[in-house]
């Protein structure tokens, strides 16, 4: 989630055309596909999408517009809407990822209520913490901070990516190695350094509803409502995807979801790679790709390490 600020241009917009083309479109789940396209529309305000997205300060998420004005409708509009470019080429490229490897696990339709689920609960979390910390430093800025965009969320996703791979180490920045289980700590702490006007609250509310969800009952409270289907583990041991057969209980449809075996092999998911080395190698393949098929012309493949230099000295 991002704090409000004026949008940018169309630049992220060209870098996640290139980079879902490079992923593959046939290769992007179809609830994932959706949820990307669909904010890109937002964001783009196609049709008539303007008159719930006329403006950040009409759907961002406050403690204020939601708690006290009841304005219930911020809870699930102010998750989709983006700052700026950039703001919606990082969030974007996050779930592709994200979704590649959750949406085949759950399968869709358990993934498209998922992503429904944490949207709104991720929203709602993140207003009780700015009201708890508005009382406990007796400081009303706190119920005004008004936040957009899809961070929370995937943060949450981010949990339940760690909990279903394999445990290890992942390399923040590239060169920081944190144990898996505790990356997302991590990333909450290395963003809030790097981003300073990034809501902290924001992606902590997504880690709390992750963690819900992986160790605490949400689980257990949404399966009791929609179960997932059959899940497909892919283990060294076979040839192929492994099906794990449902069974039936009070007449109710419900599966067992096997935690992952510790010799599974997930490089049909990642490679091996962590999330981060997964974009930053598809940044440069892509950009490879582009750059040969323009030899001989001006580059008009746009510097991404240049990006992130004028970002930063935005926020400076």
């Amino acid at each position: 989630m991002s704090g409000v600020q004026r949008r940018g241009g169309n630049l992220g917009l060209l870098l996640l055309g290139l980079q879902m083309a490079n992923f593959g479109f046939d290769r992007i789940p179809p609830v994932t596909l959706v949820a990307i396209v669909t904010q890109v529309a937002i964001y783009l305000n196609f049709g008539d999408l303007d008159r719930w997205f006329s403006s950040t300060n009409n759907i961002c998420i406050s403690a204020l517009y939601v708690w006290r004005k009841r304005e219930w409708n911020r809870l699930f509009l102010g998750t989709l809407f983006h700052a700026d470019d950039i703001h919606l080429y990082y969030n974007m490229i996050s779930l592709l990822w994200k979704g590649h490897q959750l949406e085949r696990k759950f399968k869709s339709f358990y993934f498209a209520y998922l992503l429904a689920v944490f949207t709104v609960l991720s929203s709602v979390v993140l207003v009780a913490l700015n009201i708890l910390l508005a009382e406990i430093y007796d400081d009303k800025s706190y119920e005004l901070t008004c936040a957009v965009g899809f961070s929370g969320v995937l943060f949450a996703l981010k949990v339940l990516s760690v909990h279903y791979s394999p445990s290890g180490l992942q390399y923040l920045l590239g060169f920081i190695p944190v144990p898996s289980k505790h990356v997302y700590w991590a990333e909450l702490a290395l963003i809030h350094f790097l981003v300073p006007d990034a809501s902290f609250t924001g992606h902590l509310a997504g880690i709390l509803v992750g963690l819900m969800y992986t160790k605490g009952p949400l689980k257990a409270i949404m399966d009791s409502f929609i179960s997932p289907g059959p899940s497909y583990t892919y283990t060294a041991r076979t040839t192929g995807y492994q099906h794990t057969p449902g069974y039936t209980t009070g007449g109710r449809a419900a599966f067992r979801q096997p935690e992952p075996a510790d010799n599974a092999d997930y490089s049909e998911y990642s490679g091996g790679l962590s999330e981060e080395e997964q974009i930053r190698r598809a940044t440069e393949e892509s950009r490879r790709e582009y750059e040969s098929r323009n030899a001989g012309g001006s580059r008009l493949y746009p510097n991404l390490d240049e990006i992130r230099r004028r970002r930063a000295e935005h926020y400076e």
